[in-house]
């Protein structure tokens, strides 16, 4: 059975963020909103900090977090935040994911700045992509859906890695 967060769970969680949001208002003289967190998140990704139509929000994978609460409350919540912070500070450069910028505010934070966890996540149902089956010359490949509408929509071809052959659908 896949693990949940409890409500009272996912409350302490939105305030463990806003409360690393608060602090990074203190360290560096900012005034950045607390931003929404939502639970909606599946697969094996634990968080991510998103911007979509100009909405920033910080999502968590319920399933991930309950199984391993107090590791994500220690590292994942400081994580996405620091994605978050970076962004608000950096967001007319060019920075990477994990540069240097989010290294520092990981560390400001006082929070480990690994990347990934190492979590057993036998039990978290992974997520499934869908597929659409193309040939070459010597074999069969499948094509995420992504790539079968860019053949569709944009003209790209993708060619076989073995024989060169560019890859038709079925």
């Amino acid at each position: 059975m896949t693990p949940e967060l409890s409500p009272l769970q996912q409350q302490r969680v939105i305030e463990e963020t806003s409360r690393y949001i608060d602090l990074a208002n203190q360290i560096y003289q900012t005034n950045h909103p607390v931003i929404p967190v939502h639970f909606d998140l599946t697969g094996h990704t634990i968080g991510m900090y998103k911007l979509w139509q100009k909405q920033k929000i910080i999502r968590y994978n319920g399933a991930i977090f309950a199984k391993y609460y107090d590791d994500n409350m220690q590292n994942t919540v400081p994580h996405e935040v620091a994605h978050y912070i970076v962004h608000q500070q950096y967001w007319r450069n060019k920075i990477r994911p994990h540069g240097l910028e989010w290294q520092a505010v990981m560390a400001d934070f006082g929070a480990d700045n690994s990347r990934t966890a190492g979590y057993d996540l036998t039990d978290i149902p992974k997520r499934h992509y869908s597929t659409v089956p193309y040939a070459c010359g010597c074999q069969q490949h499948q094509l995420g859906i992504r790539r079968h509408n860019k053949v569709l929509k944009r003209n790209i071809d993708y060619f076989c890695r073995q024989c060169g052959d560019v890859l038709t659908a079925l």
